[in-house]
């Protein structure tokens, strides 16, 4: 009796021990998920009781007023968080990216992708990004309620069951926003007046808006069916991006037909409050304490740009942010960011078969790319559908309106038929080696861009509705992407065969000098100046 008594007392003193230890283990990891380590910080009380004023919203107002200490005291680098010393490295020469894997008897439907087709990148936590992300075309008229982002959920499981982890939500298309705008009607003769121009650039700006505001209600939609039906053991597998916007303001041309005041219309950049919180709101959609990457996109003539790269990276090293890109950066502005210290990751760029300006390796933005390590983000990869067999060469308006959005190069003057010439010498090349190597026409521009700068570490993003067209509901085909992207890592381009892309695409010819000042700053706002 007695040895029995004594065994009981034991296991009870382990099942106490066990308890004590959970809640111990529970109320550290609340310590950490809501930052309890984080003190005001006394240089910045006045910034703190403006910030507090200007925002209502309490993540907002948490992401405002608090800044993180680095428990590390002999830690020397800028690049710290509050509980990682991490070494003082570029984040642009972390691109750890094996040789692009072609293994002939892949497994089409499922499963991870060989190791080369991901990079690692980032600080601290490393990330695992695959080469092909995923850029989730947003439907525009939801009109029935919840099913389409059911579809889309179950859709982007199958991608990631495949192997692709890495998602974004792209801006609607032009074609999308005519639904839900009405485009005034303005003359395109070059003989524009001063108040015409004007007005268009006002449009252009309200357009930018409504895309905005359609992109977030679709990623607060999409992630919400996602986290519903998906384990988060599967989620912190994947590598969500998320875009953030430069703040614009108004000429003062603009102020002078608008009617608005110099003072009403300024929009001051002031501490960063706007950036943070455009990042909280980024963080309550896609439901989660970090972000993986952040894009910040371009927005001509403003001059905050630098401004939001400093509230970028300043969350970066409280922990928020894992990884900043940009996009459509001009390399005058990325030369002058990375003179200022800010290693960016990425920028994002418009590239194919009949964009090429640039993917070419002596181009003022390729050669900034080789000399800082920057890698590229190739969107628009298949012309809208001009490089596969989704669109028949007979649909002229079609193409034609493709050529001027997805395949306008910055140094192409061509004329329309010059470009057809060109667009049905590519198509034919491209049918030409989709029979040599047994793979799709989409298959073959993908291969081409990854291969183009291979050691560089780009990436393509790949556009796709998810099915969120209803088309299997309506009798159609059942969504198979997932299929026809791991066909990419089936097979390689021979050298003789990306010479010859590269010479009717343009992408190996010589590039003209151009004359253009890259990134302007309209300074005539007053308002802006100190």
């Amino acid at each position: 009796m007695a040895g029995s008594s004594a065994f009981s007392f034991i296991l009870r003193c382990l099942f106490v021990l066990a308890y004590v230890e959970y809640f111990t283990c529970a109320f550290c990891n609340s310590l950490r998920y809501h930052r309890l380590s984080i003190v005001p910080s006394t240089k910045n009380i006045n910034r703190q009781q403006a910030h507090l004023q200007l925002s209502t919203r309490p993540w907002t107002r948490f992401l405002a007023d608090t800044s993180i200490v680095d428990t590390n005291e002999t830690s020397k680098s800028a690049e710290s968080t509050f509980w990682l010393a991490v070494p003082t490295t570029s984040t642009s020469s972390s691109n750890g990216t094996s040789k692009l894997p072609s293994i002939a008897g892949l497994d089409r439907e499922t499963g991870l992708l060989p190791s080369g087709a991901y990079k690692t990148f980032g600080e601290g936590d490393i990330i695992t990004s695959c080469l092909l992300a995923i850029g989730i075309r947003p439907r525009v008229c939801n009109d029935d309620g919840g099913q389409i982002w059911e579809e889309a959920s179950k859709n982007c499981q199958k991608l990631i069951d495949s192997g692709f982890n890495t998602f974004l939500m792209n801006n609607p298309s032009a074609d999308d926003l005519k639904s839900v705008t009405v485009r005034r009607k303005t003359t395109i003769q070059r003989g524009r007046t001063e108040k015409e121009m004007i007005a268009l650039e006002k449009q252009s700006q309200q357009i930018r808006c409504l895309r905005t505001k359609i992109r977030h209600e679709a990623e607060d939609n999409f992630y919400k069916a996602l986290h519903q039906n998906t384990p988060m053991s599967v989620l912190r597998s994947c590598h969500f991006i998320a875009n953030v916007e430069v703040p614009a303001i108004l000429s003062t041309q603009q102020q002078k037909y608008s009617g608005v005041d110099e003072e009403q219309n300024s929009v001051p950049f002031g501490n960063g409050w706007m950036v943070r919180e455009s990042v909280g709101n980024a963080l309550k959609r896609a439901k989660c304490e970090t972000l993986g990457s952040v894009v910040l996109e371009y927005c001509e003539h403003s001059p905050y740009h630098l401004d939001v790269l400093d509230s970028l990276f300043e969350m970066k090293r409280e922990g928020f942010i894992q990884s900043i890109s940009t996009q459509s950066f001009p390399p005058s502005l990325l030369c002058s960011a990375f003179s200022c210290g800010f290693n960016i990751q990425s920028n994002v760029i418009h590239g194919n078969f009949m964009n090429t300006h640039n993917l070419r390796p002596d181009s003022e933005l390729g050669i900034l790319c080789a000399k800082q390590e920057l890698s590229r983000h190739i969107s628009a990869p298949l012309g809208g559908g001009l490089f596969t067999d989704s669109i028949s060469q007979s649909n002229k308006k079609r193409i034609e309106s493709l050529f001027n959005t997805c395949c306008r190069d910055k140094g192409n003057i061509d004329s329309t038929s010059q470009n057809w010439l060109k667009y049905q010498s590519i198509k034919d090349t491209l049918h030409g080696l989709s029979q040599k190597y047994q793979v799709s026409l989409e298959s073959i521009s993908l291969r081409w861009l990854l291969q183009l700068n291979e050691e560089g570490g780009d990436s393509v993003i790949v556009g796709t509705k998810l099915g969120m067209d209803l088309r299997e509901q309506q009798g159609g085909c059942p969504y198979n992407r997932h299929r026809d992207l791991r066909e990419v890592f089936t097979f390689a381009l021979e050298d003789d065969d990306m010479k010859l892309l590269g010479e009717i695409s343009g992408q190996s010819s010589q590039v003209e000098v151009s004359n253009e000042s890259g990134h302007q700053i309209d300074f005539s706002n007053r308002a802006l100046w100190i």
